[in-house]
């Protein structure tokens, strides 16, 4: 599984802490904790990050 860096995305799209946790309705210090893997990132949050950065995944089925 390959991880996601958080932080970079945000740099990427041109966001600051504050500015990414205000569109995804959390705290900045919430988001800071998801970039430093202090806390997990909740399905509802990873959700409003693929949206809020247009990003999108794709899930592969293994068949081992």
């Amino acid at each position: 599984m390959n991880k996601i860096n958080l932080k970079q995305i945000r740099k990427k799209r041109g966001y600051t802490q504050k500015e990414l946790a205000s569109k995804l309705g959390i705290s900045d210090s919430t988001l800071a904790h998801y970039e430093t893997g202090i806390r997990k990132i909740t399905l509802e949050t990873f959700l409003k990050i693929l949206e809020v950065c247009k990003l999108e995944i794709e899930i592969k089925e293994s068949l081992k």
